[in-house]
């Protein structure tokens, strides 16, 4: 009967009513809510087939509320290095559990307030944990430790290939120097023979300082020659130019103490003895009976070798127990420094325990050659190796520490400036003026902070200044987000009608730019969600009188029969 269709058709109009007043709620209770994308209820007709074109049969109305997971929110200032906004499109990708296994779900969301946890984790307000792609320290994604998979694969969401994002496993680093650049004035009027020295640290693989001095001396016109010793605990400090030819290479013995008696070590073969009687050069045997400070004992020393090796041998100014060997025609070989000893019980006797070479020069042209004009004209040293390191640390010199075949540490460039320009080393009519020196490198530091690019890469800091590359935080698009099915925590998951999700480095494609400090606003307008609320209740009333108007007509039908 259509009345009672009118009535069922006035009860459809509020249920649908109902439905939308509940969906204006919830928007305006998640006003605040970060990363909430508005409710928006359409209606569509229900229509009952009709049978007879005199007689209307009444159908009604059903509320198909839809999330508009599409609309950008407003992004927000904030002040918390860890919180993240998505400009564009694409979601982050969160997981339930900070150690995910496959039993555990990808959800997506663009809730970005993230923190870090007592265990490090970032986790956002909803208890989510941030997925990311751990890197290398270039930047390169890389795999998770203990992951099963055989290579690298950004498109599929797996444990294999995401792991949630841990802060405090960022232990601190220290890097070595690589390079050193320099510029100084050499006089143009100082005599052949004349140097000048200049002071210099450099950080080794450990973040140790360790000082060196460039002493430059005049050759000839226009040409000065370059000598760097070897710094402290080290084994052998060489020159190269750009041929990969040596300049000059410098080995050295520190002497902790005074040898031992019969204690021997072997250059090139030739073994040098220490002996309680007098010093025999021919022999190689050096005097070191009590009485004898270490330094005659080095005197003596520098005396037989020279003897054995001419000119190679030479105790370090201003320390007069090192014995300094240089090399010239022929390399030095080193070896049998464990049968060195000194005191009892015995001790090594030199800083230098492992056997080292100190290479011959082959290299021909000066350090620096000038022009006319007090430039540049040719650089005959442009690279640095230091070796032997005795606190642990890496040999500087072009060394593939992983065993993958790649070179971790490289020889310290050594940059005087270009040929040609007065940029650096320069040689005029005045007198001996460093200008500038810098060296890049860093001693030990702790995590500090880190810093998020607009494609997601998220570099740690340390309080050294040296910045590292840890994670990559992806995106993950749909074809349709609107199809996306809500959860609670502000995240969702993936469906059918939203399609696959599809991982993308950030800011490429259609994927949108991740952003620090920012967090992404509610879409919800209050004016809007209040205009909605007074219509959809100016609906509601007009279906009650649907119905009350209905009943009042069935009313008059019974009353026929009275």
């Amino acid at each position: 009967m259509s009345l009672f269709g009118a009535m069922t058709s006035g009860v459809s109009g509020l249920v649908a009513q109902s439905s939308a007043m509940g969906a204006i709620s919830d928007n305006i209770t998640n006003v605040n809510t970060v990363g909430y994308k508005n409710v928006k209820t359409d209606f569509q007709s229900l229509v009952t087939k009709q049978t007879s074109v005199t007689f209307y049969s009444a159908g009604g109305v059903q509320a198909k509320p839809k999330q508009l997971n599409d609309v950008q929110g407003l992004l927000q200032a904030t002040t918390s290095q860890t919180d993240m906004g998505v400009s564009g499109s694409g979601y982050f990708v969160v997981n339930e559990a900070s150690r995910p296994t496959i039993n555990n779900q990808f959800l997506f969301t663009r809730a970005g307030s993230f923190f870090q946890d007592e265990e490090g984790f970032l986790r956002n307000t909803a208890g989510l944990y941030l997925q990311g792609w751990p890197t290398d320290p270039a930047g390169n994604v890389v795999l998770p430790q203990g992951s099963g998979a055989g290579l690298v694969n950004q498109n599929i969401i797996s444990t294999d290939f995401l792991q949630s994002i841990n802060l405090i496993r960022v232990g601190g680093t220290a890097s070595e120097t690589s390079r050193i650049s320099m510029g100084a004035n050499l006089p143009a009027t100082d005599a052949i023979g004349d140097s000048h020295k200049v002071d210099i640290q450099f950080f080794d693989t450990l973040g140790v300082t360790n000082d060196v001095s460039f002493q430059f001396t005049k050759a000839g016109p226009n040409q000065w020659d370059l000598t760097v010793e070897p710094p402290r605990g080290t084994s052998v400090l060489t020159l190269y130019d750009d041929a990969g030819d040596v300049y000059k290479s410098i080995g050295q013995l520190q002497f902790t103490g005074r040898p031992n008696a019969a204690s021997t070590f072997t250059i090139n073969g030739a073994d040098f003895t220490f002996v309680d009687a007098a010093t025999d050069v021919a022999a190689r045997q050096i005097d070191r009976r009590d009485g004898r400070t270490l330094a005659q004992i080095v005197g003596d020393l520098t005396t037989v070798v020279n003897d054995a090796f001419p000119g190679v041998a030479a105790p370090k100014l201003g320390n007069a127990t090192t014995l300094l060997l240089t090399g010239g025609g022929a390399d030095l070989a080193v070896t049998g420094l464990a049968n060195l000893t000194t005191g009892a019980p015995a001790v090594p006797g030199t800083v230098q325990t492992a056997a080292f070479t100190v290479e011959r020069r082959t290299a021909t042209a000066p350090a620096i050659t000038f022009n006319a004009q007090g430039v540049p004209a040719n650089f005959g040293v442009s690279a640095m190796a230091v070796l032997g390191f005795a606190n642990g640390a890496s040999d500087i010199d072009e060394v593939d520490l992983t065993g993958d075949g790649n070179i971790d540490v490289n020889r310290m460039v050594l940059d005087f400036g270009n040929v040609g320009e007065g940029n650096g080393m320069t040689q005029f009519g005045a007198e001996f003026t460093p200008t500038f020196i810098q060296q890049n490198g860093a001693r030990f530091g702790v995590f500090a902070g880190v810093t998020i690019g607009e494609d997601g890469l998220m570099t740690a800091l340390f309080d050294n200044g040296e910045i590292r590359p840890i994670f990559k935080i992806p995106v993950a698009t749909f074809v349709n987000p609107n199809g996306l099915e809500s959860r609670t925590g502000n995240v969702w998951n993936a469906t059918q009608a939203s399609g696959d999700p599809t991982l993308r480095v950030a800011d490429n494609g259609p994927a949108g730019q991740v952003v620090q400090a920012a967090l992404e606003a509610s879409t919800v307008d209050i004016g809007e969600e209040f205009t909605n609320m007074i219509m959809v209740q100016r609906a509601y009333s007009a279906a009650t009188r649907i119905i009350s108007t209905a009943d009042d007509m069935l009313e008059e039908l019974v009353r026929i029969k009275r």
